[in-house]
């Protein structure tokens, strides 16, 4: 399962391309009984739970790094806060999506239920990812010039443009 999405994400975050997401998207179902595990195990909490969600920072973490060296990603100031962050974010709000609209579906049903899910998020996701949501730099500025020792990935101009 982890295999599988590692590599879905990779031939995301590496073409960048739109036609790569809709093709992702024409099949969605096809990955619904490894999200279903998913987050089944998720909600279940646990020893499973948190090695799941750990190898999955860590591949994401190697497929974040794909994208950024294929120019798909920008940098980040500290990869690994940003990686765990996307994560929790992810898994967090795929748990409450499904609690909300029914986590409980039968594997048959739940297929459909996924693809409901990709379809609410998508277009959300993609703006914040590609356009952002604030219209300013200032608060991350201001933030920068708080914390004591900020972290600091590679060239600051290349991470701020």
């Amino acid at each position: 399962m982890l295999e599988t999405l590692r590599q879905e994400k990779t031939k995301t975050l590496t073409d960048g391309t739109g036609t790569m997401l809709l093709a992702q998207m024409a099949e969605v179902e096809r990955l619904a009984p490894m999200v279903r595990y998913l987050l089944r195990s998720m909600q279940a909490g646990g020893e499973l739970a948190l090695k799941l969600i750990e190898n999955m920072i860590a591949d994401a973490e190697q497929y974040l790094s794909a994208g950024e060296a294929a120019g798909v990603v920008r940098p980040s100031r500290d990869r690994a806060a940003r990686t765990r962050y996307l994560a929790y974010q992810a898994t967090g709000s795929m748990v409450l999506w499904f609690t909300l609209h029914g986590a409980d579906a039968e594997p048959a049903e739940f297929a459909a239920l996924f693809r409901r899910y990709i379809e609410d998020l998508a277009l959300p996701a993609l703006e914040l990812f590609t356009q952002g949501l604030l219209v300013d730099r200032s608060m991350h500025d201001e933030y920068l010039m708080y914390v004591p020792d900020p972290p600091c990935a590679g060239d600051a101009d290349s991470i701020a443009s």
